[in-house]
């Protein structure tokens, strides 16, 4: 398209109505088109954001993970926020269909929006409305997501009968798989109660006991992981290393965290390979190293692995991780970290205070 041309389609946008015509056409000479491609990417979240875009024609995609946010048609523009906070880019960009932009340089931005005030209003008017749909969007997500937690606590109801079934046929009673079941009920129970009071915005306390975390491990080695058909065929190997004196934790806490990490070291691995378990102890924390013989991470990879709806699995929803280091973080005081090389694995690292004055 011609430059000339540019400041007749510039004109029609809201954000350009108080530019004169001299303005519209001085702009227009600083600015260069962008082609895309249907499915071409115009930039991904973490990128430098230098340059604004105006959508000429096209339809544009932006979304984080596998969250769409918006969709970007001709007239609008995106990509300013980056250049107003100096930060990269907050979602990535993907052309739906074959797009035609505008691109506005850092300095070309400043030098003319920063003298028309009007112009710097309306656009915190489409930020505003951008913002209040998206927290439309995410108060309804929000409310169908505890409507769903609200019934699923229901239909845990029929797991009852487990204790009725272990009333009845006494030889059942220490049955380790029946016990199993009914400890994952009442954890399920737990977590939906706290769902719950999160959606009310009360307090959902995480009790601290002072117990063995050789004795959870154990435990869960003994009932979920010799169930879970992602950790099937695969063996686990437990190595205290030194004195690992017991210390405070949240036993439902920690037995989510370790089943994550569990659950996530089997599937980096081969079924016929063994995950390492190591406990022990350094100074004044207790540590537990998880050690898969997995591909390892990519760079890339690892430096948005404890994002939400970062994941390397085309099932999973890039929620374990975050929920980890959440636990082990904010209600223990902790640290969990990992090392990883591709093609070497990746161990993940949990340390935790044996003090409970630390937590």
């Amino acid at each position: 398209m011609v430059k000339a041309n540019y400041s007749q389609i510039l004109k029609n946008i809201d954000l350009f109505h108080c530019f004169s015509d001299e303005e519209l056409i001085s702009f227009s000479e600083e600015v260069s088109e962008v082609r895309l491609a249907a499915g071409q990417i115009l930039f991904q979240e973490g990128d430098p954001g230098k340059e604004m875009y105006i959508v000429l024609h096209g339809l544009l995609k932006v979304f984080c993970g596998k969250r769409v946010i918006d969709m970007i048609k001709p007239g609008n523009y995106l990509g300013e926020m980056a250049i107003i906070e100096d930060q990269p880019r907050s979602a990535s960009v993907e052309a739906l269909t074959d797009t035609r932009l505008l691109m506005v340089p850092h300095g070309v931005f400043y030098e003319y929006f920063s003298r028309q005030p009007q112009s710097l209003v309306t656009m915190m008017k489409t930020l505003s409305n951008r913002i209040r749909r998206d927290n439309e969007i995410q108060r309804h997500e929000f409310e169908q997501v505890n409507i769903l937690v609200h019934d699923m606590k229901n239909l845990l109801t029929p797991f009852f009968l487990l204790e009725m079934l272990e009333r009845q046929r006494p030889e059942l009673a220490g049955n380790k798989y029946l016990n199993c079941m009914v400890q994952a009920r009442a954890n399920l129970l737990t977590l939906m109660d706290r769902a719950l009071s999160s959606a009310r915005r009360l307090q959902a306390t995480s009790p601290i006991v002072t117990g063995s975390l050789p004795g959870l491990v154990a435990e869960l080695l003994e009932s979920e992981c010799q169930v879970h058909p992602d950790i099937g065929g695969r063996g686990i190997r437990v190595e205290l290393r030194g004195d690992m004196p017991e210390l405070p934790f949240s036993v439902l806490g920690m037995r989510r965290v370790l089943s994550n990490l569990l659950v996530n070291a089997a599937q980096a691995s081969a079924e016929d390979s063994t995950i390492m378990v190591e406990l022990g102890r350094d100074e004044d924390m207790g540590v537990v190293r998880i050690i898969d013989q997995g591909q390892g991470m990519a760079a890339e990879v690892q430096k948005k692995i404890f994002h939400s709806h970062i994941t390397t699995k085309d099932y999973g929803n890039g929620l374990g991780l975050v929920s980890c280091k959440q636990i082990v973080e904010e209600i223990h005081s902790g640290r969990l970290f990992f090392e990883s090389a591709p093609g070497k694995g990746t161990t993940f690292t949990i340390c935790l205070p044996l003090s409970r004055d630390k937590i």
